[in-house]
Order: structure tokens, then C-alpha cells, then sequence
């Protein structure tokens, strides 16, 4: 099976700070990490959400060099992506952008990180930025399970409280803030906690010049700077039952708070063979699936093993005791193996679809890494998180989901499948892929449900399973020597459920419907052979169709994650028949739009807290012009409250003239797409091309120049062949569109 590693470089530097670099040359882009050993534990206890304020104000306040222009906006206006995330011990800024802009964006944010420009006014639109975060997020199984997690602490610890922030924990004291923002910044943004993680397809001697370059502009730490020490936040209780988690159990093992690296990597690899079906056969029935986890976000001091289904406490007590005594023996092992100095190989996760998260993890790991192994001489590292009654665990009390099988099983004739068969040219983006097979499905409006703990099975025969759901259709994948024959057992063990309700901001909900999606089951394989067996048995499966699915329900039910009634996301959609020339103008206007949208929209209309411009590819393609305000007032479905109808309008406004008055570089060439970074990727770049009604993904479509006179036909489409359309997503759960 095709997979891929990575040979890593780490370096030291004087002023404390450290660097971990891969080279990739198949890469296009390069993929940067900026983390730095502070986050939500290191806040002052009277100012919860200060770190994650400190974050937002670096990458929305005005650069040195640019009086109005924020990183976010920077990267826009060089076709690259830029994000920040603040956890317990680490806050990172990671960004990806073309290889050929590394140099200037690297300097460019380790600058702005170094020595930022606090104002008042940006601090105060920030602090109203993470109060509507707050708002849209408060009621979301993530904030549930962060405030679980806050029960389990030691009571006399920062992190018995969660830390997000919101407008009432940071209050409204402008020169208060800034002077706390100040005084953190000055306390942590320095060398000796500064981690820079590289990946891109320039020399590692080159990177290495770079990295030491980013490094010099942070100032080296003061005798007063507060130590990297962790201190134990974890109370005597061995476990808690929580309310409101998930359908779902989390185990948790704090780590001790003095560890050796070795000790790390040994954890490291423990969580990748569990991933990998290490285990499988230890858990009962009523589990459906498991993942495992080193330092996971909102408990980064602790081994999680998450499992799927359900069981009682008794049951997760027994179950606590037997697996700790496993991973204790398995740990040992593999700790006796482990390097005794830093990874000289990174290798990502089998089903990594692009590296750059993938990346930013580990980059992470590497910065939270330096905080365990801080602790003073004396700390000796403690003995294996696996001792017994070590074990923590959340878990649901809520009543069992209904369970997924109930089907109309009157007999019915199969339906019609849409197959495809062969390459599509795939092995053109990974050489190895020619040899490899797969097997995709999809089935519309409903979820396939896989037999229990099918990914960790299909993983010990060396298969890469994937799946992605939404409300509007599932699909499944798998990739390796066997994947056809697996896929056959797959579906004929697997069952049809109805779609859940969309998960995440309303605006990201709004972007999933730009992608089209056949209206029929449909299979892509990779030889003949399997081709009929594999759609006779999706057929089979789709015939036991539910009694009401996902497809017959226009509205999807209101998402526990937008639950405030003033939430509203509201998008402008551009649809296009879908050719080749049309697909590549949207691409453009995707890229080159969305640093003037994004800064209209949100800082000089403040027409919300989100502004994104998204594209959906295919037949027919679309682009999307999304905002989401916490500040609408709540209407009845199917109509529009007179304030929305004003960001309507400013929003109709705004997308009118990027398209009125195109940039002159959307002008004058159109855009580089990035090629897949994983065999997997392009496996499924392939496929969604397919499912979208197109034959070849557009970064293979081979990009060709388009003289003016094109270029204005191509323009003037939009008002012939082009049509807009405005979608309203509410937190109640409503749904319509309006031309």
C-alpha cells in the first residue's frame, strides 16, 4: 500500500527557540508551524480566555509594513491559508502557502508574532469576535466536553474552569486588556518557547537559514520569564460520570509531569498501533468504533482512548482496568525500543489526506514536548500513566440513540448504480497508485453505518478505510491490496442510518451545499473484476432503505453547536454550467476575492464574525460568499427579518463589485491549484470529481493561458449563463433560498 515518510532535521538555537524541518519535493506548497509553549493554563487566573485573545489579535491587527492589513488578509492576497489555535499548553500559528512565497510569509508571521501592535480597537473587535464564538459554540458537544473535562481537574487548578472567554470573562476594559496582553505576550512570545515546524520541497539547508532567520527576530528570555514547567492538574478522583458528551466514552490517563522524550515518542507510536488495530479484539460488542489520541485538544497532559457506543459505568470501570493493564505491557515494549533522541522519521497517519494537518499536530507535539521534559533535575520522570486505578473517564448518561436499523423492508427492485472503473489517471498525481487497488461508494441522502470497528480491522490487512457523511449523502473508501474484496464484506455487514444533523458553524453548514452529489447510489473500482459484485451488494444495501431518510427532509434539525436564536448565516451563491474555462474563472475568483470580501465584509461592513469565500467543483460549479452575525433577529422560516435583509443587500452589494471591477492578477493569469499531498488525496480528489459529475479534478486539468478577449467572454458569462442565489441557514434550524 502506497504510504509515505519523511526524514526530519532538529535543530537548537541560542536564544532558546527550536526548529524541526522535513523535506518534501513532491510538495507545492509548504506547510509552517509556529508554536509557542503557552495557552490557556498559563492565563492569569482572573482573565480566562486572555491567551486565545492573544491569538486572534496577532493574526486580525495591522501589520508593521501594512497599515491595513492583517496576516489573514496577507495570506488571502497570496493564495495562502492561515489559521491559529490555542490549546491548554501550546498556542500555534500555521499557514500554508506556494513554495515559491515561503520566505516572505515565514518572516512575515514570525514577525507579527515577535513584536505585534496592540490597539484598542482591535482588541475590542476581537473580544465581540470570540463572544459570538462563545455564543454559537457554548452549547457544543466540544464545550460540553471541555467542561467535563474542567470537573476532573484538581479544584484548585486553572484548568477547573473553562477557558475559552468570552466577553464577560474579559470584560470590557480596554486599557486593561492591552496591558494584560502586553505583560503575556512579553512573559511567553519569546525564544525559549518558540517551536518552528517546516515541511516544503526546498533543501533542508535552505529551510535551515530560514528557520534560524525566523528565530533571531523573537528576543531571548528574561531572567523573570515564567518556567515551562506543567504542574499536575489532575484531582485524586479516579473518574466522574458526565453528562451531555456524545454518544460516546473517553477514557483518559493524565500523564506524569516529568517525561523523557523517548518516553513521548513511545507514547507516540503506542497511540499509532492502537489506531492501527492494536486492541481490537479486547472491546464488547456494544463498541462501534475507537480512537486514540497523545495529548488531545482540551487535555493535552493526558493519553485518550475515545470510544463509540455505548456502556455503562460498570462496564467502562472493568473495561478501564483490563485496558490499562494492556496498554501498560504494550507501552513497556515499545519504550524499550524507542529512540533515545528526537524522531529521525515522521511518518503521517495512514488516513492523512493533506499533510498540512497532519503537520501542525505534530508540530504541536514537538512544542508541548519541551514543557514535559522542563521539569527541574530532581523531577525524575514517573512511573507508566498506565498504573491501575490511574484511569479517568467522561461518560455519556444521556439515553442510548435510537438504533440505526430500522428499515422499511418491504421487497423492492435494486436500484440503478453509477459505476466507474479504472485510473481516471490518478497514477499521474502517485506513481505508486498503479499498482494499488481501491473500491469507493457512495449512497445518497443517508449514512453508511459500518460494522463494528471496521477501520482498525481493515488496518491490520494493511487497508486504508475512510468515510465522510453529511446530510446530503455518504461515501466510503478503502485502499490497499485486498480493498476490493474488503469493500464487498463491508457492505454486506453495514446498514443504512438516517443523516444527522450538521455539525459546526451555521456558515460551514451553509458551504457544504455547494458541492453537487448524484442523486443515485454510485461505485468507482479500480479493476473489473469486483466492479459488478461490489455494485450488486451497494445496490443490496441501498434497498434497505429507511422509512424517512436525510433526502426527503429539506431542513435538517438545528445543530447542538448553533442553538442561540440570533445566529444566522447567510451565503451568495454563483452557479456556473460547469466547463473546464468556468471551473478554472471560480478557482480564480476564489483565490484572488477572498482578501478584499473577507476584509469588507467583516471589518468595514462588520457584517459578522465569519467571511469566507468557498468554491464548489464540478457540473454544475458555484462559489460562495458566506458571512455569519450573531446580531439577526430571529424570524419565522421562509422569512427575513429587516436587519438580515440589509446584510443581504450589503452583501449583494459587495459580491456585484469584486465582479464588476475583477482584480487585475485575476486579469492577467489564472491560478496554480495544489496537486494532492497523499496518495489517499488523490484517491479522493478523483472520486469527488466523479461524484460532482466531472471526469478529471481541475488541478489536472492542466492549466492554459487565456489571452483578454477569452478572459472578457469568460466574464460576461456571469451575467448570461451565471446564476446568484442567497441561502439563509438559522440556529432554529431553518433553511430556504431566495434568488
Amino acid at each position: 500500500m502506497a504510504s509515505l515518510s519523511f526524514q526530519q532535521t532538529c535543530i537548537s538555537l541560542p536564544n532558546g527557540a527550536q526548529g524541526v524541518l522535513a523535506q518534501a519535493p513532491h510538495l507545492t506548497r509548504a506547510h509552517v508551524s509556529i508554536a509557542i509553549a503557552a495557552g490557556y493554563l498559563d492565563e492569569p487566573r482572573t482573565l480566562p480566555g486572555l491567551a486565545h485573545l492573544l491569538e486572534h489579535v496577532l493574526t486580525t491587527a495591522p501589520l508593521e509594513a501594512f497599515s491595513n492589513i492583517s496576516l489573514l488578509t496577507w495570506f488571502s492576497q497570496h493564495q495562502g491559508s492561515l489559521n491559529a489555535h490555542t490549546d491548554d499548553y501550546v498556542t500555534d500559528v500555521h499557514f500554508s502557502i506556494p513554495a515559491e512565497t515561503l520566505e516572505a510569509a515565514a518572516l512575515t508571521v514570525a514577525s507579527q508574532l515577535a513584536r505585534p501592535a496592540f490597539s484598542p480597537s482591535v482588541i475590542c473587535a476581537e473580544v465581540a469576535a470570540i463572544d459570538a464564538e462563545w455564543q454559537a459554540r457554548q452549547h457544543s458537544s466540544a464545550m460540553q466536553r471541555l467542561s467535563a473535562i474542567a470537573t476532573l481537574s484538581d479544584p484548585q487548578h486553572i484548568g477547573a474552569g473553562c477557558r475559552h472567554g468570552n466577553a464577560q470573562t474579559l470584560g470590557s476594559d480596554m486599557a486593561l486588556l492591552l496591558e494584560a496582553l502586553t505583560a503575556f505576550h512579553r512573559d511567553h512570545y519569546h525564544g525559549g518557547r518558540v517551536s518552528i515546524a517546516m515541511i516544503s520541497p526546498w533543501t533542508t539547508e535552505t529551510m535551515t537559514r530560514l528557520i534560524k532567520r525566523m528565530a533571531t527576530l523573537f528576543s531571548p528570555p528574561t531572567p523573570s520569564a515564567p518556567s515551562l514547567a506543567i504542574t499536575p492538574r489532575w484531582s485524586r478522583l479516579p473518574h466522574a460520570k458526565i453528562a451531555r458528551t456524545g454518544n460516546a466514552v473517553e477514557l483518559l490517563w493524565p500523564l506524569p509531569s516529568a517525561i523523557a522524550r523517548h518516553q513521548l515518542i513511545a507514547l507516540s507510536g503506542l497511540a499509532g498501533s492502537v489506531q492501527q488495530g492494536y486492541l481490537v479484539e479486547q472491546f464488547p460488542d456494544s463498541i462501534t468504533d475507537y480512537r486514540a489520541t497523545l495529548a488531545p485538544s482540551g487535555a493535552t497532559d493526558t493519553f485518550s482512548l475515545t470510544l463509540s457506543g455505548t456502556a455503562t459505568q460498570e462496564q467502562v470501570e472493568a473495561l478501564a482496568a483490563d485496558l490499562s493493564e494492556r496498554l501498560a505491557t504494550f507501552f513497556a515494549t515499545l519504550l524499550g525500543t524507542a529512540p533515545n533522541d528526537h524522531d529521525i522519521v515522521w511518518q503521517p497517519p495512514a488516513d492523512t489526506l493533506q499533510l498540512a494537518p497532519a503537520w501542525f499536530a505534530h508540530a504541536r507535539r514537538q512544542a508541548l514536548a519541551r514543557r514535559f521534559i522542563a521539569q527541574p533535575p530532581e523531577h525524575q520522570p514517573g512511573a507508566s500513566p498506565f498504573a491501575a486505578n490511574n484511569a479517568r473517564w467522561l461518560l455519556d448518561n444521556a439515553s442510548p440513540s435510537p438504533s440505526p436499523s430500522t428499515f422499511d423492508r418491504q421487497p423492492a427492485a435494486y436500484p440503478a448504480v453509477q459505476h466507474w472503473c479504472g485510473q481516471y489517471g490518478v497514477s499521474d498525481d502517485f506513481a505508486a497508485l498503479a499498482t494499488t487497488a481501491w473500491a469507493a461508494c457512495f449512497v445518497p441522502g443517508a449514512v453508511i453505518v459500518p460494522s463494528p470497528l471496521t477501520a482498525q480491522r481493515l488496518a491490520l490487512q494493511d487497508i486504508v478505510f475512510k468515510q465522510e457523511n453529511s446530510p446530503h449523502g455518504s461515501w466510503v473508501i478503502a485502499m490497499g491490496s485486498q480493498a476490493n474484496h474488503a469493500m464487498v464484506a463491508l457492505l454486506e455487514d453495514a446498514v443504512l442510518a438516517a443523516s444527522k444533523a450538521q455539525e459546526g458553524m451555521l456558515a460551514q453548514q451553509l458551504i457544504q451545499r455547494l458541492t453537487p452529489l448524484p442523486a443515485a447510489p454510485a461505485v468507482w473500482v479500480s479493476h473489473q473484476a469486483e466492479l459488478d459484485t461490489i455494485s450488486q451488494a451497494l445496490a443490496a444495501l441501498t434497498c434497505r432503505s429507511l422509512t424517512t431518510t436525510a433526502g426527503n427532509t429539506p431542513r435538517a434539525a438545528p445543530s447542538a453547536a448553533d442553538t442561540q436564536p440570533a445566529n444566522v448565516a447567510i451565503m451568495r451563491t454563483l452557479i456556473l454550467p460547469g466547463s473546464p474555462a468556468q471551473r478554472w474563472l471560480l478557482a480564480a475568483a476564489e483565490k484572488y476575492h477572498s482578501a478584499t470580501f473577507f476584509q469588507q465584509a467583516r471589518y468595514e461592513h462588520r457584517l459578522g464574525y465569519v467571511a469566507a469565500v468557498r468554491r464548489g467543483d464540478g457540473a454544475p460549479c458555484s462559489l460562495g460568499y458566506v458571512v455569519q452575525t450573531s446580531n439577526g433577529v430571529q424570524s419565522s422560516a421562509g422569512t427575513v427579518s429587516a436587519g438580515e435583509k440589509r446584510i443581504e443587500e450589503k452583501l449583494i452589494s459587495i459580491t456585484n463589485a469584486i465582479w464588476q471591477t475583477p482584480d487585475k492578477t485575476l486579469q492577467a493569469q489564472l491560478p496554480a491549484l495544489t496537486p494532492p499531498e497523499t496518495p489517499l488525496a488523490a484517491l479522493v480528489l478523483q472520486w469527488q470529481s466523479l461524484l460532482a459529475g466531472t471526469h478529471q479534478p481541475l488541478h489536472r486539468l492542466g492549466q492554459q493561458p487565456i489571452d483578454s478577449p477569452a478572459l472578457t467572454q469568460l466574464l460576461s458569462q456571469i451575467s448570461t449563463l451565471g446564476h446568484w442565489q442567497t441561502h439563509w441557514l438559522y440556529s432554529a434550524g431553518h433553511y430556504f433560498v431566495s434568488d
